[in-house]
């Protein structure tokens, strides 16, 4: 961040397999590491129609199901043989929700904007790109990954 470069991190809980103590992980790390990120997003796993766990369930230990009325669904609801279920992710990212570094509430949800902003400012130093407190109070993100 030093070095003049924007730092985004994109991150997910619930990855098939992945246990409380490995989130927790994630969720430190993001923390230990906050005076070096500009921005993240975190959201649940969702298991693409197209992705490698998706094409080889055995592998990661999962079973979805593919809805008939849902031909054009890009994902699937699944369930797991091991690690945290749906809800478990769901709950530890709402957890992190509210309880992330507010600096990372941004008035824009957009992340590729936030690289507009920077060429056309110049700089990752962006202060205005920050939500104010009211701002924060007002607004909720909605999960992902839940069918």
């Amino acid at each position: 961040s030093k070095a003049g470069i924007w730092n985004h991190i994109m991150g997910f809980f619930g990855f098939p397999g992945e246990t409380k103590k490995e989130a927790e992980d994630s969720k430190n790390f993001v923390h230990e590491n906050r005076a070096h990120i500009h921005s993240l997003g975190f959201m649940t796993y969702v298991l693409g129609k197209y992705s490698p766990v998706a094409f080889e369930p055995e592998k990661y230990g999962v079973s979805y199901y593919k809805n008939p009325e849902w031909d054009l669904a890009m994902d699937y609801y699944f369930t797991l043989k091991e690690g945290l279920n749906i809800q478990e992710a769901l709950d530890i990212f709402e957890e992190f929700e509210l309880n992330h570094d507010p600096k990372w509430d941004l008035r824009t949800c957009v992340r590729e904007y936030i690289f507009l902003y920077i060429d056309h400012f110049g700089s990752n130093h962006l202060p205005q790109l920050q939500s104010q407190p009211n701002q924060r109070t007002k607004r909720h993100q909605t999960s992902v990954g839940i069918v």
